[in-house]
C-alpha cells in the first residue's frame, strides 16, 4: 500500500523515510536518512531494481526538508554529489547495539581460533578478497562469517560453501553474534566503503581489535583503535591478519583502544539527537 493511503488515518507532522527516498506527502514534513552514496560510485554492484530506487535520491531531495547521516563522510557526499545544503544535513552516528557495552572483553588467550566478518554478501563487502587473503598461508586462524545471503553474489556464495576453513552462518542470531564478536581473534571489515561501519564498532564494544579497509567512515568509527589495511590485495589482507593473530601486544593495545573508542557511542544519545532533528521540523 502507498505511503500517502496508510496515512491517511493518522496525518503526521513529521515524515521520517528511514531508506532514502521521502514519498510525496504534501503538508507533512519530511526527513531521510541516507546511510551511504557507494550505489553512485558502485552501481554495478546493485540489482537494477536496487539501482533504480536510490537513484530516486535525485527528485525526493526537493520534497526533504532535513537529512540524516550516520557519519560525516556520508554527509559531506550528499552536500557534494546532489547539491544538498550541507546545514539541512544532520550527522548521527549509530550507537552500540546487542548490550555490549555491558560485556566484559575477553582476554586474549581464552578466545577461539578465527577471525569474524559480519555483514550481507554482496559485492562491496569485499568477502572474496578475505577467501583470497586465506589461501596465502597455511598459519592463518579461521574465518567466520555471519550474514545474510545477499545479491549479485552467487559465485561467492559457491566459493564459501566449498572453502575450507570458512564458516558461513547465513542466520546468526543476535546470541550468536554475540558470541562470535566476544570469541573472535579479530573482526575484519574489508569493505570497500562502509557509511558507518557497525560490525567495527560492536567489535571494539567488546575489546575485539578491528582489521579494516578504512573505506569511507570507518575512520570516523575506528579512529586509531584498527589495523588499517592499505592495499586491496590478498597478500596485505594476509599479512595484516597474520600480524593482528602473532602480534599480543598490538593485539591488547587496539583491544583496550576499541573500548575506550566504543563508548562515546550510544543509541540513547542517536536517539534524542533523532527526536531534535524532528522537533525542528515540527516547530
Amino acid at each position: 500500500m502507498p505511503v500517502e493511503l496508510a496515512l491517511g488515518r493518522y496525518w503526521p507532522s513529521v515524515y521520517h523515510a528511514m531508506d532514502f527516498i521521502a514519498p510525496r506527502l504534501p503538508g507533512i514534513a519530511a526527513v531521510a536518512t541516507v546511510h551511504d552514496l557507494a550505489f553512485v560510485h558502485w552501481p554495478d554492484d546493485l540489482e537494477p531494481d536496487a539501482l533504480a530506487y536510490y537513484r530516486q535520491l535525485g527528485t525526493s531531495r526537493n520534497r526533504t526538508a532535513a537529512w540524516i547521516t550516520p557519519s560525516v563522510w556520508t554527509a559531506d557526499e550528499l552536500a557534494g554529489i546532489y547539491g544538498v545544503d550541507r546545514s539541512s544535513i544532520h550527522v548521527i552516528p549509530h550507537g552500540v547495539s546487542l548490550n555490549l557495552h555491558d560485556v566484559a572483553p575477553i582476554p586474549r588467550i581464552e578466545r577461539g581460533d578465527y577471525i569474524l566478518a559480519v555483514g550481507t554478501v554482496e559485492p562491496r563487502k569485499r568477502y572474496d578478497l578475505l577467501l583470497d587473503a586465506m589461501a596465502q598461508g597455511d598459519v592463518l586462524p579461521r574465518l567466520v562469517i555471519a550474514g545474510r545471503v545477499g545479491w549479485n553474489s552467487q559465485s561467492l556464495e559457491r566459493r564459501l560453501r566449498s572453502t575450507d576453513g570458512v564458516n558461513w552462518i547465513a542466520d546468526a542470531t543476535d546470541a550468536t553474534l554475540k558470541r562470535l564478536y566476544q570469541q573472535a581473534i579479530a573482526v575484519v571489515v574489508p569493505s570497500r566503503a562502509e557509511g558507518f561501519g557497525l560490525p567495527a564498532l560492536e567489535a571494539m564494544a567488546v575489546g575485539t581489535p578491528v582489521v579494516s579497509s578504512g573505506g569511507g567512515a570507518l575512520p570516523e568509527v575506528t579512529g586509531d583503535a584498527a589495523l588499517t589495511v592499505e592495499q586491496a590485495t590478498a597478500e596485505a589482507w594476509s599479512s595484516a591478519i597474520a600480524q593482528i593473530t602473532t602480534d599480543r601486544i598490538l593485539w591488547e593495545e587496539l583491544s583496550t583502544a576499541g573500548t575506550t573508542k566504543a563508548r562515546f557511542f550510544s543509541w540513547d544519545r542517536s536517539a534524542e539527537a533523532t527526536a531534535s532533528v524532528y522537533r525542528a521540523l515540527r516547530d
